[in-house]
């Protein structure tokens, strides 16, 4: 990959991105992207106002900024207070967050996950059974909105050992709110112009206020376990325990930040990946059938066990090709500290690197027929001869995302249990366009009929 010459700049459009940047919203940002690769190259320069951003679309470009010479490439998150996240994990920076991350990494490790896999089970179970009277009648309904509802619950009892959005009201309103915001339909070009001139103090009012209503409950929550701390086995009780190398526990205010991290900073993406798997199993028959052929066969019509997960190969390999094509975090940024080189061009400090999963996962050099949905890529042959820097649905390096063991086992489990009960079958003439905002996710989500699962001989 490396080649002689020395330049100052990757090759790339001459014209400052920044009065694209409103259009791009609206449009895909995501499309925009995967043009100028296609265009330029696996390196491109983006000119922008505060200097040159450099689009990496190659594996070992990757690998390079991510891990090989992260210490030069930290992480941009941190850099300013996030008024929701707090100082949790997924926004935190330094020697805090090293901390931090020591603190929380041992409520994903493998026996706790094992734990977990009943209550999702069961969680599964009876958001499938509140499906029974549409499946009767093959009844619409919008996969986003119920997926949504599947994994708030499921992350809930992962995290409280309850389904705290249900049951605390200023959580649920909040909640709601800030879906509403972060997460709402896709926005006009009048949107972005407003937003541009900080023409949104009404939302920013309804914003900060939802926050508030977050935090009575998230601290009400911790104020209750640290009074009742007996009987829990939950990521909670883990936090709470957690101490780290002087012996100090969290604070509150660092507990409340990762509690918001984990329940809510997580639970867009998470419910984002479960609708494309749906939308995918759904789209292709033969892949449907062969993982209700494997379901039969290990499971035998019983629930799902920890155990008998690591017998469904195919069901966690339809989880792991839906998030090669959809990854829901769809780009990662690094800014270099000093002056470097990559693939023969100079990175002068201060240059920031954008690395996008969605192109990583369709490079050619690396995927045959990238763009058609094959879930034997990620049978154990195959996996143990792909490039590692090829596939990042949760990033690389010591900054992978920590529930990245615990999101993969719920989608899982969620698909395997769903599809032992039920069948959607897509709506033609409803368009699923996918969009990159927050999340790369349906524009207009996906609508279905709902059947019963049949019979599987």
């Amino acid at each position: 990959m490396t080649t002689p010459r020395k330049s100052a700049l990757p090759p790339g459009p001459k014209r400052n991105w920044l009065p694209r940047f409103g259009i791009v919203q609206v449009k895909d940002a995501l499309e925009q992207l995967a043009q100028e690769r296609q265009k330029y190259g696996d390196i491109v320069c983006l000119p922008m106002n505060h200097g040159p951003t450099w689009l990496l679309s190659h594996p070992d470009h990757a690998q390079y900024v991510l891990a090989d010479k992260a210490s030069n490439y930290p992480s941009m998150v941190g850099e300013n207070p996030d008024p929701l996240l707090g100082r949790g994990l997924f926004v935190s920076n330094g020697d805090f967050w090293r901390r931090q991350r020591r603190m929380v990494q041992p409520s994903f490790h493998r026996p706790r996950l094992a734990r977990m896999v009943e209550g999702m089970v069961r969680d599964a179970q009876q958001h499938a059974e509140r499906w029974a009277p549409q499946a009767a009648t093959g009844a619409r309904l919008e996969l986003l909105e119920q997926m949504r509802r599947l994994v708030i619950t499921m992350l809930g009892n992962s995290i409280f050992s309850e389904d705290a959005r249900a049951n605390r009201a200023s959580l649920r309103e909040g909640m709601d709110t800030l879906g509403h915001l972060l997460h709402g339909p896709p926005r006009t070009l009048l949107d972005v112009v407003k937003g541009l001139l900080g023409q949104h103090r009404a939302q920013m009012k309804r914003f900060f206020n939802a926050i508030e209503q977050v935090n009575t409950d998230m601290y009400r929550l911790i104020a209750e376990r640290r009074q009742s701390p007996a009987g829990r086995d939950d990521m909670m009780t883990m936090l709470m325990d957690a101490r780290d190398t002087q012996g100090a526990a969290m604070t509150d205010t660092e507990l409340r930040d990762e509690l918001v991290n984990l329940f809510i900073g997580g639970y867009e993406s998470t419910s984002v990946a479960l609708t494309w798997i749906l939308y995918e199993v759904a789209r292709n028959p033969e892949v449907e059938q062969r993982a209700r052929g494997e379901l039969a066969t290990v499971l035998g019509g019983q629930p799902l066990t920890a155990e008998s997960l690591q017998s469904l190969p195919y069901t966690r390999a339809v989880v792991e090709e839906a998030l090669r094509i959809h990854p829901p975090a769809w780009t990662f940024m690094r800014r270099a500290l000093n002056e470097d080189e990559i693939d023969g061009y100079t990175v002068a400090p201060g240059t920031k690197m954008l690395i996008s999963p969605y192109l990583l996962h369709r490079h050619p050099s690396f995927w045959t027929e990238p763009e058609r949905f094959l879930p034997e890529r990620f049978l154990p042959e195959q996996k143990e001869v792909r490039h590692r820097y090829a596939y990042l649905p949760f990033g690389a390096g010591q900054r992978q995302c920590v529930a990245n063991g615990y999101t993969v086992t719920l989608l899982t489990v969620a698909l395997a249990t769903l599809l032992q009960r039920c069948q959607w079958r897509l709506v033609p003439e409803h368009p699923v366009v996918a969009w990159a905002a927050t999340t790369r996710r349906p524009r207009h989500g996906v609508l279905a009929t709902l059947h019963a699962a049949p019979q599987v001989a």
